[in-house]
């Protein structure tokens, strides 16, 4: 491997990234095993869903995700589907249809209603005994951090503390000089938390973050923060996090769309033989995340 590659690699793992294989440096997209698996007809068809899927690219793969400014650079041609979350509408596949579902660091960035809607589209489209595979950040994680005034869990900091990463995510302060308090809210619900130049009408500061998270339970504390999010203002900012999310919650809502079983997985560690390729699945943020997978 070049040394251009190596520190490129380095960089992007200090992201928090987990590379383990650099595209270009060998083909990384297991086509053989998708034929093995499924043969050809099943991948020539594209059988395989991607929501929200941003740059992701792959033969056997159908992206779907919903065209914005905010992502214009990644996503370029790469979109399949167009398919807006938000719009609560049924996804224009037809049912019993997909081989595998699978949605890495998107149901964050949308409402609980968007995301059951999410949810009951891929019970739908999939094939009896089929796998849907969500990850997410895990709130309880970044709340752990928070009671143990652990800022290093939160590596992103500096990252947004450039005036040029400010800029991008209208941040008015930098994240380096916020609170633990807005650290936190910025991580799940950002448009309520003070430090957003452009967000919700209602915002929570630290006075009214300590106190929410002192009288109430702590799911309840988080969906006030997050019933405090603006939609209008997600929607010119979707790279925003405007919602919570757990095992214990994917868990309920997964069953609440109709699948099977649902089972806590981890980084690397699908059931499916072609996502345990950690080249090009489970690679973002791996270590704050969650990993499940729901059976239809």
């Amino acid at each position: 491997m070049s040394v251009l590659k190596r520190v490129v690699r380095r960089a992007v793992n200090a992201l928090g990234y987990d590379i383990s294989r650099i595209p270009g440096d060998e083909d990384v997209s297991d086509i053989d095993l998708y034929y093995e698996l499924y043969g050809n007809a099943v991948v020539e068809s594209r059988s395989f869903y991607n929501i929200g899927a941003g740059d992701f690219r792959h033969p056997a793969w159908t992206n779907v995700d919903h065209r914005s400014d905010w992502y214009a650079e990644v996503q370029g041609d790469r979109i399949g589907i167009d398919w807006d979350l938000l719009s609560l509408t049924p996804l224009p596949v037809a049912d019993d249809c997909a081989e595998v579902v699978y949605s890495s660091h998107t149901v964050e960035h949308v409402t609980d209603r968007a995301a059951a809607n999410m949810f009951k589209e891929a019970h739908r489209i999939l094939k009896k005994g089929r796998v849907f595979r969500v990850t997410s950040p895990n709130v309880d994680l970044a709340l752990r951090a928070y009671r143990g005034n652990d800022r290093h869990y939160f590596y992103w900091i500096g990252a947004n503390s450039t005036p040029e990463a400010m800029q991008r995510v209208k941040l008015v302060t930098p994240l380096s000089d916020a609170s633990l308090q807005q650290i936190l809210l910025w991580h799940f619900a950002a448009t309520a938390s003070i430090l957003h130049a452009d967000g919700s009408p209602e915002r929570i500061d630290d006075e009214e973050f300590d106190r929410v998270f002192r009288e109430l339970p702590c799911e309840e504390a988080l969906d006030y923060c997050v019933s405090k999010c603006s939609l209008e203002v997600q929607r010119r900012y979707p790279g925003n996090h405007v919602n919570w999310w757990n095992p214990r919650k994917a868990s309920r809502m997964l069953k609440a769309a109709g699948f099977a079983e649902v089972e806590v997985s981890a980084y690397g560690q699908s059931r499916v033989p072609v996502l345990r390729n950690t080249a090009l699945f489970d690679s973002t943020n791996p270590k704050v995340s969650f990993h499940i997978e729901a059976i239809k």
